[in-house]
């Protein structure tokens, strides 16, 4: 997710002074003594941001990024873990021993750049049996080394094929428990895309709330979860339903994404009591998840008490990292319901 002034630089961390001891913690524990712990208090605050509390706060647990290789993710196979697995990898059994062991495993969906690399994406982008191929979005916009920006207008080709996309993905994925929604958000920051002189900002808001309206749609339907990688920034594109408040009600979280330094602008977002609104699953209780680069950062997303799931995992790092807390069950899905 996106900075308050450049979201698609990362920025170094500011020191805090914050006591590390869950941090310094990790390095100890093994797989085991995860599952075996008791749960961990909460953590204290440190002099961060004042955050208001406007949604439910939280003590952080670990969650793990792993687009490349499953390696590791096994380590959250307990109630409460909660993992990404990538276009590629998602039916591994790594993830299926995650699942079993009654984690979260969430499957990485772009539906926002045309990149057809992956089983999902070229049943999305691609004629398909979801039906025929989908177009660019007016104007052929690059956005990134990655692809163009999809036409995911409302009435889009794209819009049309997603449901049938998504509920491929639970029909052959039964350990799957929800969806990692990249570049979702109710405006772009690509960096070869100058949104100050994007054509038609308010069709890319409303393509976006249709996104996500059917992925509450069928994650209802099954039992999941979605969080979003894309900022829902109030009066910066706007968040859902209300544009004059951060978040999506729509999503059960958001994901920030190598910002330390920021929880100034992040921490008030994270707790933005409009995430996760509308979810009947977590029932206004935001998942939201952030991962940074230096351990300082990852203690002031922790501090904030506004994000369920944090870990330190380098941009560099797309093999997952480590769990340095024990989990502690919150009642997140572990599978598609029967």
């Amino acid at each position: 997710m996106a900075a308050p002034e450049d979201r698609r630089t990362d920025t170094t961390a500011l020191p805090l002074v914050v006591t590390l001891v869950v941090v310094a913690a990790a390095v100890l524990v093994s797989a085991a003594a995860v599952a075996a712990a008791p749960s961990p208090a909460p953590p204290a605050t440190t002099g961060v941001a004042s955050v208001p509390t406007t949604a439910m706060r939280q003590p952080s647990q670990p969650g793990g990024i792993f687009r490349d290789s499953s390696s590791g993710a096994e380590a959250y196979a307990h109630p409460g873990g909660l993992v990404v697995a990538g276009r590629d990898n998602y039916a591994d059994e790594a993830f299926r021993d995650v699942s079993a062991g009654g984690g979260t495993v969430l499957v990485y969906l772009d539906a926002v750049i045309d990149n057809p690399h992956g089983r999902y994406h070229e049943l999305l982008n691609q004629d398909s049996a979801c039906g025929p191929a989908t177009a660019r979005w007016p104007g052929d916009l690059r956005v990134s080394h990655w692809g163009h920006l999809n036409d995911f207008r409302v009435g889009s080709v794209l819009q049309a094929k997603f449901r049938c996309v998504l509920e491929t993905m639970v029909a052959e994925n039964p350990h799957m428990a929800g969806w990692f929604a990249d570049d979702l958000g109710s405006r772009a920051w690509f960096p070869e895309l100058d949104w100050e002189d994007f054509p038609d900002k308010e069709a890319y808001r409303e393509g976006a709330i249709a996104l996500t309206r059917t992925l509450r749609a069928v994650a209802d339907e099954h039992g999941l979860v979605f969080i979003v990688n894309g900022t829902w920034t109030a009066r910066d594109g706007g968040g859902y339903p209300d544009p004059a408040k951060s978040g999506n009600a729509l999503a059960d979280g958001g994901f920030v994404e190598h910002h330390d330094g920021e929880i100034d602008f992040f921490g008030p977002y994270g707790c933005s009591s409009q995430w996760a609104a509308q979810s009947p699953v977590t029932g206004g209780r935001a998942i939201n998840f952030a991962v940074t680069e230096t351990a300082a950062g990852m203690a002031e997303y922790i501090d904030s008490a506004c994000y369920a799931y944090v870990n330190q995992q380098p941009a560099a790092d797309s093999h997952g990292a480590a769990p340095w807390s024990p989990f502690r069950d919150t009642g997140l899905p572990s599978r598609v319901a029967d």
